[in-house]
């Protein structure tokens, strides 16, 4: 069995799936109901989203993150950042709140380069959108980057802080539970 020569994590369509079921239910809402305000504003809503996402890949394609043994390639929209590895001088995969987003948590990568004028960069590639595990992207780069370019410290720190919050929020929510409970009795 040959080995792959580079790895990929493509955008997930997920999202605009998700968008174009509501765009086509609000649409049959507002058929069989005479549309009424909320299929209309429905129908308005998913159609713009489902509209801009249809632009962005018929203009500009699916984003990427490639991992080969010359670097690294990250494309978002139009704009393709190649670094090579030589210019990067660490790697971190974690989770981080998400206050904005849809979902709680998003998953980043991380990565820190050093140009020829030693001013350093700090990259951030979002892995929540892309098909890939957080395990694939870690052996990718330390497979073609080498072990010493993945900081495996600084991922565990961070996702120990996530682990915590979530540890003190669930005992949050016993606490409430139980005090209502109580409460009850």
């Amino acid at each position: 069995m040959k080995e792959k020569d580079e790895y990929i994590a493509k955008e997930a369509f997920t999202f605009p799936l998700v968008c174009l079921v509501c765009l086509v239910f609000n649409i049959y809402w507002g058929c069989t109901d005479g549309w009424p305000v909320g299929a209309i504003i429905g129908t308005s809503f998913f159609g713009i989203i489902t509209m801009c996402y249809v632009g962005k890949y018929l203009r500009f394609g699916r984003n990427y993150l490639k991992i080969n043994a010359d670097g690294i390639e990250i494309k978002d929209w139009n704009k393709i950042t190649s670094l090579k590895w030589s210019e990067i001088k660490k790697c971190e995969v974690y989770y981080r709140t998400a206050p904005v987003s849809a979902s709680l948590f998003q998953r980043d990568l991380i990565i820190v380069a050093e140009s020829d004028s030693k001013r350093k960069q700090h990259i951030s590639v979002s892995l929540s959108g892309k098909y890939c595990r957080n395990k694939s992207v870690i052996e990718a780069i330390k497979r073609f980057g080498g072990i010493d370019v993945f900081d495996s410290q600084s991922s565990r720190r961070q996702n120990r802080y996530l682990a915590g919050i979530l540890l003190a929020v669930l005992i949050g929510i016993v606490l409430i539970f139980i005090i209502s409970i109580i409460r009850d009795v």
